[in-house]
């Protein structure tokens, strides 16, 4: 008899994420507007301030404001997916040091090669508690 392989949540990277606020700024994004909102409340209730948006476009836009920590971001969007958006997230100074954390439903083997190579930190497969997302934030975050 076979166990069910459970989805994973891991640390690619040792940045650590530096942060003098009470409420770390995370920012979700995924195309999947129930799943994005969804996600968004799950991190707001553990205390998190928690955006979302849409599109990796919508990120770069709502940065102008609002600098999140953390950007969790889903691969699989249309236009810009989430190795794109990673890569302009990293080249731009109010996110070049925030962690990014790859939310998707793509296994973590295929994800990990290009995702490192565009920026990403870290991995957390959809299908996940909410609570192990939140664990593998504190892991970046200090």
């Amino acid at each position: 008899m076979h166990s069910a392989v459970q989805p994973s949540c891991v640390l690619w990277t040792d940045r650590s994420v530096d942060v003098d606020v009470q409420r770390w700024r995370i920012l979700v994004v995924d195309d999947n507007e129930a799943s994005a909102e969804g996600l968004a409340a799950a991190l707001a209730a553990d205390g998190l301030d928690t955006r979302y948006v849409l599109s990796g476009v919508d990120a770069l836009h709502v940065i102008d404001g609002w600098v999140p920590h953390v950007v969790v971001l889903d691969i699989s969007m249309p236009e810009h997916d989430g190795f794109a958006t990673a890569r302009v997230l990293r080249r731009i100074s109010p996110t070049r040091d925030a962690g990014i954390i790859a939310f998707t439903a793509l296994g973590e083997d295929y994800v990990r090669t290009k995702g490192v190579r565009a920026g990403f930190d870290g991995y957390c497969q959809k299908g996940n508690a909410p609570h192990a997302l939140v664990r593998l934030i504190k892991r970046l975050v200090h």
